[in-house]
């Protein structure tokens, strides 16, 4: 009868860690890629309350984050920033060592964020789409089940052979704006973005601008949805 009982609690203890697992398996968890164009002193700069805004950390303690913020220059190839939280179980972990984890993740992003801030702002050339488009097709692989990506620019395109303040190349991109995707995905090809969030954010100085802005920002919604994606032109998150 003693073994018999033994037998049980042994069994009954395996089932409960399996259920504390797959408990711990079903954490949620966010996937989040910052875009900061720094091409230009006017552009709108990424904040600390909109970045931790995108996390459900403050619900769920225990689900997972990951942070990365990418500077857009006038190079394709720049330096990536990065900082991440893993899910743990709530059943076999420490909620108040949890929430000094959760605490030094936001104190990791802002640390990023002030660095970033660093750089020198300002460049004669953009390149934007290769970047972009490079950190799109990697949250098109993540298996987060958020992903979502935040992009602080204004999209104007200017290398020597795509330049959007090239009054032709606005001009395609009203008429035909097909051609300009062509060439783009010559360069790199986007994946599918099915179940991405994108925000384009921007705020425009004056009518001119707005017009452009229009224009430009209309082109990058129309491919982004064309491949699943879900996008949101804002001047701001929060």
């Amino acid at each position: 009868m003693k073994t018999t009982l033994t037998t049980v609690l042994i069994i009954a203890g395996i089932i409960l860690l399996a259920g504390c697992a797959q408990l711990s398996n079903s954490s949620a968890s966010t996937d989040a890629s910052i875009i900061w164009d720094i091409t230009d002193s006017m552009m709108v700069t990424p904040k600390l309350s909109e970045i931790t805004s995108l996390y459900s950390l403050d619900k769920d303690i225990w689900d997972e984050g990951k942070f990365r913020l990418l500077n857009v220059t006038d190079v394709s190839i720049n330096k990536i920033y990065e900082a991440s939280i893993e899910s743990e179980n709530e059943w076999l972990s420490n909620k108040f060592k949890r929430n000094d984890k959760v605490k030094k993740f936001y104190s990791a992003i802002n640390e990023i964020l002030s660095e970033a801030l660093k750089q020198k702002i300002g460049k004669d050339n953009s390149s934007l789409y290769f970047p972009i488009t490079k950190e799109l097709n990697r949250l098109s692989i993540s298996k987060a089940s958020k992903r979502v990506m935040l992009i602080y620019s204004d999209m104007m395109e200017n290398t020597d052979e795509m330049s959007f303040y090239n009054t032709g190349t606005l001009s395609l991109l009203r008429t035909n704006p097909g051609s300009v995707k062509k060439y783009f995905e010559s360069q790199l090809k986007l994946e599918n973005l099915t179940g991405i969030k994108i925000y384009l954010v921007f705020q425009p100085l004056n009518m001119k601008q707005d017009e452009v802005y229009k224009v430009v920002f209309g082109f990058y919604k129309d491919i982004f949805e064309s491949k699943g994606a879900t996008v949101e032109i804002t001047a701001n998150i929060n």
